[in-house]
Parts: C-alpha cells; sequence; structure tokens
C-alpha cells in the first residue's frame, strides 16, 4: 500500500498547508496556557480572596469548579453564534476575515489579563478576560478547522491535520517553556506575580502575531454559488434559510448525524479533562504550578511526534481504526489520572512541621515549618498553638499541643513529627492533609493504586503527575487530529463552514456539558468523582464510532459537492 506524500503536491500548495499549520503554531499558546498556568493563577486568587470555596446559590463552589462554569459559558455562546456565521461563510468568502475577528478577540483579552493585579478584585478581572478569550479561541477555532479541506487534497487529510497538530505542539510546548523557566526563576521572589501575569500577556502576543502567517499566505477559499450584495439582515435571513433546508435534509448526512453524536460524547470527556486537569491538580492535588507547567510542557513535545505516528496509522490503516486507538488510550490514562494520590509522609523529612530536641537547654527547634499566609488559618493556628516558624524552640507542652493541633481529629492540612527527647518518633496528620483518602466514592482506586504502584516506585505526586503527562503527550494528538480529518472526509468541501460550524458547535456544547458535569458532581461528591463521571462519557463516544460508516459518508459528501458544483455553473451560464 502506496502512502500518499506531502512532498508530491505543487509547491504554493505545499507553501499554503505550511501557512494553516502555522495558524496552530499560533493559537496553541493559548491553548496550553488554558491548561499549565491560567487556571492555576485563577485559582491562587481565588483562595486569595474567598478561601478554599464559597458558597454562590446554595452551590459549594471551588476555584476549579468556577474555572469550569468560566468555559461552559463562554463556548456556549460561540457554539449558538457560530452556526448562523459558518452558513454565511459558505455563501461569501469571509472564513479568514471572521478567522482574523475572532483571532483579535481572543488574543486582545489575554493581554488584558495583565491587568488583573490593578484592579479592586484580581481574581473577577482575570476570569473575565478568560471568559472573552476563550469566547475568542473557541470561535476562531471553527474557521480555521473550515479551511482545512481547501487547503488539503482529500487523501491527505489525516496527514495535514496531524501535522497542523504537530505545529501547535511545538509551538504552544516552546513558548511555554519559556514561561516555566521565567516563572521558575521569579519563584519565591517580590517579581513572582509580575512574572506570571507577563507570561499570559505574551500568550496574545505570540497568537495574533504568528496568526499574521496564515492571514496572509493561506488563499480565501473559492465560493461555490456564493451570494453576492448581503448585508446584515440579510445575510442572517439567508443562514436561517439554509438552516431550513439543512434540516430537511438530514436524513441524506445520517453519517455526519451518527458520527457528530458519537463526537459530542468523547470530545466532552477530552476537552473537560485537558480544560479542568490544570485546576484539579492545583485544587485536589495540591500540586505546585511548577509541577502543573512541567507535565504540560512534557505532553507539548511529546504529542508533536505522537500526532505525526498517529496520522502515519490512520493511513495505514484507516482513520477510524486509529481514532478507536487512540480514544482507548484516553480511558486508561484517565483512570491513572484519577489514581494520583500524595504519599503518606513517613519519613521524619516528609512532614510539614519538623521539630528536633535540643539536648543543651531541653527545648525542640523547628527546623522546618509550611508557609501559612492565609488569614483565617493563621488565626486558627494562633488560637490554638501560636504562630509557629522556623527557627522557634519550643518546649514540651507546647510541642504537644503542636501535635494535637495537627493530629487526625483535627481540621488540619498539615503534618509534623518530632525526633528526639520525650516526645521521639512522635507523629500527627490532619484530616485535611492532601495524602489523606478514603471519604470519597472512588477513593478505594487512589489507595489501591498507591499501595501497589506509587509508594514502592516513591512517586509522589507531582512526579506521578509527570509520569502520566508522557501518556497523554503520545495520544492527544491523535485523538484530536483524526476527530477533525475523519469530520472533514465525511462532509461536503463546498459547505465546509456550515459543518464545521456543526463540528465547533459539538464541540464548545461537549465543552459545556463536561464542565457542568463536573460542578455538579463535584458539588454533591467531590473531584475524583467528578473525573470519573467525565471518562465515561469517552468509553460511550467510543462505542457509538461503530455505527460510523465512513465508506458512505464519503460518498454523500462527494455527491453534494458535485450537485453544488453543478449549480454554480448553471448560474454562472445564466449570468
Amino acid at each position: 500500500m502506496t502512502i500518499p506524500r506531502l512532498k508530491d503536491l505543487a509547491r504554493k500548495q505545499r507553501a499554503a498547508i505550511h501557512a494553516w499549520c502555522m495558524y496552530d503554531w499560533a493559537n496553541s499558546a493559548y491553548a496550553t496556557n488554558a491548561v499549565a498556568v491560567l487556571p492555576v493563577y485563577a485559582v491562587f486568587l481565588f483562595k486569595d480572596a474567598l478561601g478554599d470555596d464559597a458558597e454562590f446559590l446554595g452551590l459549594r463552589v471551588t476555584g476549579s469548579s468556577l474555572w469550569a462554569f468560566a468555559v461552559a459559558i463562554s463556548t456556549a455562546i460561540i457554539a449558538i453564534t457560530t452556526p448562523v456565521l459558518g452558513v454565511i461563510a459558505d455563501r461569501m468568502p469571509i472564513k479568514k476575515l471572521l478567522l482574523s475577528i475572532y483571532t483579535f478577540c481572543g488574543s486582545f483579552f489575554m493581554v488584558m489579563a495583565f491587568f488583573s493585579a490593578y484592579s479592586p478584585h484580581p481574581w473577577v478581572w482575570l476570569f473575565g478576560s478568560f471568559f472573552f478569550a476563550n469566547m475568542g479561541f473557541a470561535g476562531a477555532q471553527v474557521f480555521y478547522n473550515a479551511l482545512l479541506p481547501h487547503v488539503a487534497p482529500d487523501n491527505l487529510l489525516d496527514d495535514v491535520s496531524s501535522r497542523g497538530y504537530a505545529y501547535g505542539y511545538l509551538g504552544g510546548g516552546l513558548l511555554l517553556l519559556a514561561h516555566m523557566a521565567a516563572i521558575f526563576l521569579a519563584a519565591d521572589t517580590d517579581y513572582a506575580d509580575l512574572v506570571t501575569r507577563l507570561a499570559i500577556a505574551s500568550v496574545g502576543v505570540w497568537w495574533f502575531g504568528w496568526a499574521i502567517w496564515t492571514f496572509v499566505a493561506v488563499p480565501e477559499p473559492r465560493v461555490a454559488n456564493a451570494v453576492r450584495g448581503l448585508g446584515p439582515i440579510s445575510a442572517v435571513a439567508l443562514a436561517f434559510s439554509e438552516f431550513r433546508r439543512t434540516l430537511t435534509e438530514l436524513r441524506k448526512f445520517r453519517v455526519v448525524l451518527l458520527y457528530l453524536g458519537a463526537y459530542l460524547l468523547f470530545n466532552d470527556g477530552i476537552q473537560t479533562v485537558l480544560t479542568i486537569s490544570g485546576a484539579f491538580a492545583a485544587d485536589t492535588l495540591g500540586i505546585p504550578l511548577v509541577f502543573n507547567v512541567g507535565t504540560v510542557l512534557i505532553i507539548q513535545f511529546v504529542a508533536v511526534p505522537g500526532a505525526l505516528a498517529f496520522g502515519w496509522l490512520a493511513a495505514r490503516y484507516s482513520t477510524k481504526t486509529a481514532l478507536v486507538a487512540s480514544l482507548g488510550g484516553w480511558f486508561i490514562i484517565i483512570g491513572f489520572g484519577i489514581s494520583i494520590a500524595p504519599l503518606e509522609p513517613e519519613e521524619h523529612g516528609d512532614f510539614d512541621y519538623r521539630l528536633e530536641y535540643r539536648s543543651v537547654d531541653g527545648l525542640y527547634e523547628v527546623t522546618h515549618a509550611p508557609d501559612v499566609s492565609d488569614t483565617e488559618t493563621a488565626q486558627s493556628w494562633q488560637r490554638d498553638v501560636g504562630v509557629i516558624e522556623e527557627g522557634d524552640m519550643l518546649g514540651t507542652r507546647r510541642t504537644e499541643r503542636l501535635l494535637e493541633g495537627v493530629g487526625p481529629s483535627r481540621d488540619s492540612a498539615y503534618s509534623a513529627s518530632v525526633r528526639g527527647g520525650a516526645l521521639d518518633g512522635e507523629t500527627a496528620v490532619g484530616r485535611l492533609h492532601a495524602s489523606r483518602l478514603g471519604s470519597g466514592p472512588v477513593d478505594w482506586w487512589p489507595i489501591t493504586v498507591r499501595k501497589l504502584l506509587w509508594k514502592p516506585l516513591g512517586l509522589d505526586a507531582g512526579f506521578q503527575w509527570l509520569f502520566i503527562g508522557v501518556f497523554v503527550g503520545a495520544i492527544i494528538g491523535g485523538s484530536q487530529a483524526l476527530a477533525r480529518s475523519l469530520f472533514s472526509q465525511i462532509t461536503p468541501t463546498s459547505r465546509s463552514g456550515e459543518f464545521f460550524s456543526f463540528f465547533g458547535f459539538m464541540s464548545r456544547a461537549s465543552a459545556v456539558f463536561g464542565p457542568l458535569i463536573y460542578v455538579s458532581v463535584t458539588s454533591a461528591l467531590d473531584t475524583r468523582a467528578a473525573i470519573t463521571s467525565v471518562a465515561l462519557l469517552i468509553l460511550a463516544g467510543t462505542v457509538a464510532l461503530r455505527w460510523v460508516d465512513v465508506a458512505s459518508g464519503r460518498a454523500t459528501a462527494a455527491a453534494e459537492d458535485a450537485r453544488l458544483r453543478g449549480a454554480d455553473r448553471a448560474a454562472r451560464t445564466r449570468s
């Protein structure tokens, strides 16, 4: 079997494909930061202002659940509005114009996020900036995807779609590497907040700057059966008229409908996991920003060969077979993601408070103490045992009070260990300590995996997160690229704006329902149970793909393109 090659195309077409792929290079700066930096910083600002959680309309709201809510509402707006614009873009040559407008809006609000520190409520400003930036990203993605069948021949759709994602992972990864280095160097300095905000703002500059290449070098697709002289009102009227016609033709595009149903399910799970993972890591697992950014960085660079490998697999076997393989990998990886759990402190050096006995004066020296900067927490410690900092010298009575204050019967997130003296070997772990598991409905799973895997390997939560990131990188590009190229294969190229707006609608609808499921299950149970419920969506979508007949879908799409070309020729003859 001869696999088609990109290098066999004409130079002009290769240049257009390269420029199209460069938009993925551009906008992936946003995609990586929306997972790695933005949610962690947003959770930090939320907790700094409101504590671990707050009550709103009778619901317990955390930083991560509020983030999920912002994702859901912003993408719902795009899901509702872009189908209308997609129909208009199939009758007027404005696909690139709409792409540039959404890109400008998204990048502008990323830059505006820099100014959160100068507002009365920084967390509100940041969430608002993200809300509008996410709308720009989601809207631009619809019209970027709609250009795919116009720049790539049918037999290279898998290859070009995979290359686009590979470009994106590489570009986004390089910028994220720069951000990680800057954030790491600025950690624990007075410039940490400034550097984080500069990193966020630089995403907007990178995104729009590199996108100019796409705007200039990718030609505006020729519109079959074009309508000229449309004003705003007549354009909207035309869009709804086309929608009514499409609804009457739904039976003809049965394969597309089946695929969209399956895509809604499996993409719901994937996008929710990707969107929530950063906030989940910070909120539930207590993973530091540097570890979270490092994991996303690993994913970016591993995903480059991963995406290309799945493109090769699709050419070797079939797009559908390769897609199912990648989705199976997702279900397994999410199972391991739920299993991530901090190791229980055992050695003296594992504890938050570490005290060592000094025989010279009979006191216990605090050789290590956590940073207790939250006002409510500090007041609680002051009331129980007083403020305890590294270097303090404690008597036996006060040391006992410290152990009692962080003990398993107290709502404490800390641990303490004593070495030497009368209290030698005494330890205490608070009820809210990150390693405490067992109260959640699926906590049996992380407890089991921690016992059988993480503890024998000696991997704490941060390194578990990095470990799983390698496997996520291997499959993430394949699932995303092949889902896009498969849809392009079964839909008519001449109606790419309309159909990819439906594709975008399903993408955004899944990004609405998935986060809302996460919010609801988190409120009722906990975040691990919420991730489990989302994983089941991927399994359901994978099973539903068995009823998608790709060959039949290709034939229907080709017939529709032929019909529209005939109508266009007839219209030109009459004119």
